[in-house]
């Protein structure tokens, strides 16, 4: 077996770090091992933090995340796997709490193979300490913690005199000292945080408190002292600058290093709670971070009434908007899994109430800020921009803010301190809206958030209610987007989860297609009696459904009304500036139509007519012959290029719908495409892995493997063109100089020494100190040469390498004409009927002309003696008398009328079958694709399944079309699942060998790949599209058009058939006869049987009574003389009749079969029309009464119950909240179902406690979080009571 040089040098460095303690000091200066923990950081390419937050969450690729999410865990489990994490321990315990470059550099390594919460190696550290029982380690983060410099007032002022002296270039350069250390601080809380990401109970614990350590270190507690001194020195810089107008670069400078210091201590104790970790919760809550917490208070209200006056110190606010967002997400995480005046509840009161001046401070610029947008966007405001072009004086500004009665006195006094104004002294008061109710908008929205569950979970505490009261208007303000839920947790206790809720949602959410789903679904899930489980599981299937609903809608009208109000507000300014009132656009209209009536009126003036006429014939008569010739000539030219130009548009429409209609939605921006790499980041890194997997080739010559590491060219450090000197000049201390930054160096040369680890140096001649020992010495591998080896890894590229998939939110310029149809689909429906409505108006005054043949008319031509003297009949359209006006419509302009309003229709029901495809395709396309993943991956469908099961002919034709379909390579496309084959594969792999999956689920789309899918195309269409009975009905209806305007106009009358779709009470009716319909066709069957019994019996018996005799010597008609023909005529003739069959044949009386003729009269009679037709009458009119019940019942039981809990109404009218709070606040029906968008729209990495365990039993399709028979207030009800 090949050895594994990587590993090999792991184990290397390893055994250097648990060597003696005397050789700890050569192990910090060890240059060797932080080049190639350099080397192996940068071989793991994670992303950029975002400071945003991770930017819209709308616009996140849930595929493409998991790519990279995938691509990273190979990266990092290539290192992993051969002990790199462990080393890291190593090291890090060998620090014995001193910071150097070797720390540095580990804790990068540590943060890079830990990035996005690797639970594999999360769990590998912790059962390497556990086992180890290492306590180095933790003493050593406490001592490095220690170690890390705060801001220092007195070393600021002194090296602002020494630069003043030109001396502060020393004082300046401390390494760790007035946070100069900044950036290993971030990495070292980093690290910690990154250690409890996702949640890890056992790593979070096992920060507070190490069971069977000979001593047990608290970092949690280590943390929250550093914060504190932290806070502690940022107030000295602030009470520096209180007496200042404005802060200075230098002290921005120390101000921006505290803050990003800050943020990331607050996120790492985040992360050390969040799940939650009770012990840790309570041990911050015993802990002084109320201290920092309260002094962080008093900081940021005085710093946001300071840095708003002056817009240069924005950017400055800006970063403190965000550090007080991210201690108020602490707080809100010290509240998970909170209960009824819980402790923690109670002393985060208590350090809100030590701070009430700084949070009313707080609050007020919050609130003050939020009404900005109301205040501009108002006609009133507007009113003042007389130039109407968004700039308004400061003076007219104050009065209109003093005319609105908004803010007070001492509120507009300082809003108007905060206003710049331009070189003409105007105020751009749009830019002022937008650039202070943004951030006021962030910061109040969490502010929200806290008092809320503050005020749901602590009672009767009067100074709670104190500041409630104060912020009632900025509760008030985000009450419509603070969603908020109740689950049933993982300690089987109910609790409350907050979130946001977006505005876009909401508009999706009232739009009338998303009602009519949740009215029909209510419907039809409260009749169906399939128990607690399969509700939620319906429930669930209408959330994913409607959000995908909405998500297409608002992709569709993202060229209409997709601005939020914000930017809608922004824009106002331009329309405005083209508007005018409602009274000078009258005048204006009116004096434009008196004008232009003037004109006309002037113009047809019989001297004026004749002046014109006579003008055109004199110039007519002037032309010659070859004039007029050449004006005809471009006459036709114009008409022929419209005409032209209208056929080639009508063309290139229906050519572009057809192809659009066959080819799937893909995205085309090669601006996106994927390469074929593991790595996430296109711009970073553009080569393949040639040597680390070797079915991936083609990469760059400079991209190179180190010891089985990938590192591009981009990534390597500056090397020497001679990477091995004859002469080299080594440092004092026998190492190689340090290199230069990557940045700054150029492309590294095509070398084998470059592959190879900088070889030991020898000592400059004359020394005057021997070279210090090496740690690698008494190891007897120092002076063993390592080449790059390419080695096999132990990862299977399968494992992360995924093709380009479609993207589900990107918004595409293709089918821009689709969508403006889809959006008006329902203007097309309703365009349709109206034209179909007045076309079979028209259709009322057709006649038929009967001519009558003149004689001798056919003598000759040949014709059958039998055809002369037939009439002839034609159908005409007889014109229309208005006798009140005297006038009369003829029947040609009705027929002409009937012919372009028909050709219109056809065209109104072709754009409306696109829009119906545009619209309703791909969410009947989502449901399809999640129906086929959801029995793939869940019931083993096709692959546990034996395919010789019994089935119908309809299942077994769909069951195979669906086994194609999940072989082809674009399958899913709509469905976000984009990996539900790879997780098949995973789940059955112990139960099916890999061949058969394979073969049974096909393989994945190539980069790039852009060929067309006939697998996936065909499952779409015969699958999905032509077996959808709306589709097929949009389909006749305009093949009913086509023949209207091409055959006969009378096919129109089938289109008033879309009166019943359009109408709900119409289709109730209809619903009536559909609703029993398998018994109607069973009774309807059980009538043929009768009525053929009865046929037999006149057969043999009484086929006499069945002939009529024939007028003029014609033969007398039978019949029942023919069996078939007897048939017919009883089911024709006596089901119809209201005495059966004994009304429609010859009278019995008189004659020898006179009584048997009338128990057989009689007996027809009662079984057939009495029994038999009244039956299929009464399952009709019982149909239409249960449907009609089933309304009312689901409407009572709405009214009556809690959809979500099921408990009754009853129960919640004893409680101070009431049945409609509940439902509204509490268990809101929409609130569940945007928490679902909520969740999948995140990023995971971001999930609270709460929301990791949901998503968790989410994707197993486990609904026991759904509180079904409690709630918050039934669990609290005796407290609740007392209160």
């Amino acid at each position: 077996m090949k050895p594994d040089p990587l590993k090999q040098l792991i184990q290397c460095f390893q055994r250097a770090a648990t060597s003696e303690e005397s050789q700890a000091m050569s192990i910090a200066d060890d240059k060797l091992y932080v080049d190639y923990a350099d080397v192996m950081a940068k071989s793991v390419h994670i992303e950029d933090d975002d400071d945003d937050g991770g930017g819209d969450e709308g616009d996140i690729d849930q595929a493409e995340k998991e790519e990279a999410t995938q691509a990273l865990r190979a990266e990092q489990a290539i290192l992993a796997d051969r002990g790199a994490a462990i080393m890291c321990l190593m090291y890090l315990s060998s620090s014995n709490g001193e910071p150097s470059d070797m720390v540095a550099q580990t804790l990068q390594l540590g943060i890079h193979l830990l990035s996005g919460g690797n639970k594999d190696i999360q769990k590998m550290l912790i059962d390497y300490l556990q086992l180890k029982k290492d306590v180095r380690f933790f003493t050593s983060l406490a001592g490095l913690m220690n170690k890390c410099s705060v801001l220092n007032l007195e070393m600021f002022e002194r090296q602002i005199k020494a630069e003043g002296l030109g001396m502060g270039a020393e004082l300046a350069a401390g390494n760790h000292q007035n946070l100069n250390d900044a950036d290993f601080t971030c990495s070292l809380f980093r690290f910690l945080q990154l250690t409890c990401e996702g949640h890890n109970l056992d790593f979070q614990n096992y920060l507070r408190t190490q069971p069977g350590h000979t001593t047990s270190v608290n970092l949690i507690n280590s943390t929250v002292d550093y914060l504190l001194r932290l806070q502690e020195s940022v107030m000295d810089f602030y009470w520096h600058y209180s007496s200042k107008e404005v802060i200075d670069e230098g002290g921005k400078e120390y101000f921006l290093r505290a803050i990003q210091v800050c943020s990331q201590v607050f996120n790492t104790l985040t992360e050390s709670i969040q799940g939650p970790c009770v012990g840790n919760q309570m041990t911050l809550a015993n802990s002084r971070l109320w201290d920092a917490i309260n002094g962080f208070f008093f900081l940021f209200a005085h710093m946001m009434e300071k840095l708003y006056k002056n817009s240069t110190q924005l950017e400055l606010l800006r970063e403190f908007l965000n550090l007080q967002k991210d201690m108020i997400v602490l707080m809100l995480s010290m509240l998970e899994g909170n209960v009824l005046n819980g402790p923690i509840g109670k002393q985060m009161v208590d350090a809100l109430v030590e701070s009430q001046q700084c949070v009313e401070m707080i609050l007020k610029f919050s609130d003050m800020f939020l009404k900005l947008k109301d205040l501009t966007t108002s006609q009133a405001f507007q009113d003042f921009d007389t130039n109407k072009d968004g700039w308004i004086s400061p003076k007219e500004f104050q009065r209109a803010m003093e005319a609105q009665k908004m803010y007070s006195v001492e509120e507009i006094t300082y809003l108007m301190m905060c206003t710049d104004v331009n070189n003409d002294g105007k105020v751009d008061y749009m830019e002022f809206t937008e650039r202070f109710h943004n951030p006021a908008r962030d910061i109040g929205f969490n502010l929200a958030v806290l008092l809320t569950n503050l005020k749901e979970h602590i009672t009767n505490d009067p100074r709670l209610e104190k500041i409630i009261e104060k912020a009632s208007s900025l509760l008030e303000y985000f009450d419509p987007f603070l969603g908020r839920i109740e689950i049933m947790g993982s300690s089987k206790r109910v609790e409350k989860i907050y979130f946001e809720i977006q505005e876009s949602w909401l508009e999706q959410w009232s739009k009338q297609q998303i009602r009519d789903s949740k009215n029909a679904f209510l419907f039809n899930v409260l009749q169906d009696d399939g128990g607690d489980q399969g509700k939620l599981e319906a429930f669930i299937n209408f959330c994913e459904d409607t959000i995908f609903e909405m998500q297409h809608a608002a992709e569709i009208s993202a060229g209409e009304g997709s601005d939020v109000k914000m930017e809608r507000a922004i824009k106002q300014r331009d329309y405005f500036l083209q508007q005018t009132s409602a009274g000078e656009q009258l005048s204006k209209t009116f004096l434009a139509s008196y004008d232009y009536g003037l004109s006309a009126a002037n113009a047809l003036r019989p001297e004026n007519l004749q002046k014109t006429v006579k003008y055109a014939a004199n110039q007519f008569k002037t032309l010659t012959w070859m004039q007029l010739l050449i004006q005809l000539f471009k006459i036709l030219i114009v008409l022929g290029k419209n005409v032209f130009l209208a056929i080639w548009f009508v063309i290139q429409t229906v050519f572009r719908f057809g192809f659009y209609l066959m080819t799937p939605e893909e995205d085309h921006d090669t601006s996106k495409q994927q390469p074929a790499l593991p790595s996430p980041r296109e711009d970073r890194f553009s080569s393949n892995r040639e040597q680390l997997y070797e079915q991936m080739n083609a990469h760059k010559a400079r991209d190179i493997d180190v010891f089985g590491v990938h590192v591009h060219a981009q990534d390597v450090p500056d090397i020497p063109e001679d990477p091995i000197p004859s002469d080299p000049k080594p440092t004092s201390n026998g190492t190689l100089p340090s290199e230069p930054k990557p940045s700054t160096v150029p492309p590294p040369p095509e070398d084998d020494g470059f592959l190879k680890p900088p070889g030991p140096v020898p000592s400059a001649p004359g020394s005057a100190s021997p070279k210090s020992p090496s740690v690698y010495d008494a190891q007897s591998i120092g002076s063993q040469q390592f080449v790059a080896v390419p080695i096999e890894s132990e990862v299977d590229p399968n494992a992360y390498y995924e093709p380009k998939i479609a993207e589900m939110s990107s918004a595409r310029a293709k089918g821009s004409i689709m969508n403006v149809l889809a959006r008006n689909y329902k203007t097309f429906e309703k365009t349709t009927l109206y034209l179909a409505f007045f076309i079979n108006v028209i259709l009322l005054f057709h006649r038929v002309n009967i001519q009558e043949p003149e004689d001798g008319e056919n003598v000759g031509n040949g014709e059958d003696d039998d055809n002369d003297g037939e009439a002839v009949e034609a159908v005409y359209i007889s014109g229309i008398e208005i006798s009140y006006f005297d006038y009369t419509i003829t029947g040609w302009m009705l027929a002409q009328t009937l012919y372009w309003i028909s050709v219109f229709h056809a065209i109104a029901s072709f754009a409306l079958l696109m829009s119906f495809y545009q619209l309703k395709i791909p969410l009947i396309t989502f449901k399809r694709e999640k129906e086929v993943a959801r029995r793939l991956m869940f019931a083993g469908c096709w692959i546990t399944e034996d395919e010789n099961e019994e089935r119908g002919v309809l299942d077994t034709f769909m069951w195979y079309l669906d086994r194609i379909v999940i072989s082809s390579k674009s399958f899913p496309m709509k469905y976000w699942d984009k990996f539900v084959r790879r997780k098949t594969k995973h789940k059955y792999r112990d139960q099916v060998d890999e061949e058969t999956l394979n073969a049974l689920l096909g393989a994945e789309r190539a980069p790039g790949d852009t060929s067309f899918d006939y697998r996936y195309t065909c499952w779409l269409w015969l699958g999905v599209i032509l077996t959808n009975g709306q589709f097929l009905y949009r389909v006749f209806y305009l093949m009913c058009s086509a023949c209207g305007v091409f055959i006969s106009p009378f096919f129109y009358a089938f289109h008033l058939i879309d009166v019943v779709l359009s109408f709900p009470m119409l289709k109730a009716i209809l619903q009536s006869v559909t609703h029993n319909l398998q018994q109607l066709i069973l009774t309807v069957m059980m009538t043929l049987v009768v009525v053929y019994l009865y046929t037999v019996l006149a057969f043999n018996f009484f086929r006499k009574f069945y002939v009529q005799e024939g007028e003029d010597g014609e033969e007398p008609d039978r019949k029942c003389h023919n069996m078939l023909t007897c048939f017919i005529y009883h089911f024709y003739a006596g089901v119809r009749a209201g005495g059966g069959i004994g009304d429609e044949i010859e009278s019995p009386y008189g004659d020898e079969l006179e009584y048997p003729r009338m128990l057989y009269d009689i007996s027809f009679f009662f079984f057939v029309i009495v029994i038999l037709v009244s039956i299929m009458q009464g399952l009709i009119i019982d149909a239409f009464g249960e449907l009609r019940d089933q309304q009312e019942s689901a409407t009572e039981k709405l009214e009556s119950s809690c959809f979500i809990c099921d408990i009754g109404k009853e129960t919640f009218d004893r409680m101070p909240r009431g049945f409609e709070i509940h439902t509204t606040k509490e268990h809101n029906f929409a609130n569940y179902l945007f928490f679902l968008q909520h969740l999948v729209n995140k990023d995971d990495t971001e999930y609270t406690g709460q929301e990791s365990y949901i998503r968790e039993k989410y994707d197993n399709r486990d609904w026991e979080f759904f509180p079904v028979g409690e709630c918050f207030v039934k669990q609290y009800e005796d407290q609740l009571l007392q209160s």
